[in-house]
């Protein structure tokens, strides 16, 4: 990306975390002002988008920085720890919304202010979908997740526009404790989906796209190559994917020869969308320096 696309993509990304961030504060006090539960759930999402929005700025300028002696994988998981901070917030924040909405439930009470939440929704729905419409101008990963979000957000505040005209027209103020609910429901939902995935690259699960058993079933097409083992297979943030294995070639190979090997392998693997790779080749006949390599192999072969 040139110079000039990034600071594009950078005030892009910068203006809808503006955007977001002074209209959280502002639908915050409109729950407060007219009693609505929903309005209130509502700031809570655009307060966790906040701040995915947020770090995904940081990110940006940080994924400048080239790897160091720190970080010699670079800075790429700080985005993970943004979305497990992010994600533990709206868990605790849509806990409390329930609770208040359950409790609502079983004590019913008017809003204070019907017609001021119609105002706050029609704004609601210009103000996210200007927001919605800078970011999806963004041609980067973080600008188009970016987008997404806040198009959930104006497909939420149109939800909310529909609920409150009809609180003012049939006078049904539950429909409003009803609507926290889906709301809050809907956040667990995602938060807790992208929370298990978070978990899982923490804890360096291998990628399923693709498979160790295709990685494995491709190199070994590559001419005197006879076996892979060995693998350990990761990925940095969920889409930068890192393998180390030993493969395995028939013995008398010149060094030319070897790394025209290594060169194939090397290629087989960009292709399969994997640029970083760390390769140690053996030859056959000969014992692995791992100890643990079959043991590896055996779980590896079971697992698929």
């Amino acid at each position: 990306m040139s110079k000039n696309k990034k600071m594009k993509s950078e005030k892009r990304m910068f203006l809808s975390f503006i955007l977001n961030f002074v209209f959280t504060i502002f639908e915050f006090i409109g729950g407060l002002l007219t009693g609505s539960i929903a309005l209130m759930s509502d700031s809570l999402h655009d307060f966790g988008d906040s701040i995915s929005i947020g770090v995904a700025i940081f990110l940006e300028r940080k994924s400048k920085q080239k790897p160091d002696y720190k970080y010699t994988y670079g800075y790429y998981r700080f985005s993970l720890l943004g979305g497990l901070i992010s994600s533990i917030i709206l868990i605790v924040g849509s806990t409390i919304i329930i609770y208040r909405a359950i409790e609502r439930l079983f004590n019913p009470a008017p809003l204070l202010d019907p017609q001021l939440l119609i105002i706050f929704a029609v704004i609601g729905v210009i103000v996210n979908g200007l927001a919605a419409f800078n970011a999806s101008k963004g041609t980067t990963a973080n600008e188009k997740v970016i987008s997404l979000h806040l198009l959930e957000d104006v497909l939420g505040w149109v939800a909310l526009l529909i609920t409150a005209i009809l609180i003012n027209v049939f006078n049904i103020h539950i429909l409003d404790v009803i609507l926290s609910l889906l709301f809050s429901l809907y956040i667990i939902f995602h938060v807790i989906r992208n929370l298990k995935g978070i978990m899982e690259i923490f804890l360096e699960k291998a990628p399923t796209n693709p498979k160790v058993s295709e990685i494995k079933d491709k190199l070994k097409k590559i001419e005197d190559v006879l076996d892979i083992h060995h693998v350990h297979y990761w990925s940095l943030e969920g889409s930068i994917p890192i393998i180390t294995f030993h493969a395995v070639v028939t013995q008398n190979k010149t060094a030319e020869e070897i790394h025209d090997i290594q060169e194939q392998i090397h290629e087989s693997l960009k292709k399969l969308g994997i640029d970083h790779m760390t390769v140690q080749i053996e030859f056959s006949g000969l014992d692995c320096f791992a100890e643990d390599c079959d043991e590896i192999e055996v779980k590896k072969t079971h697992h698929h």
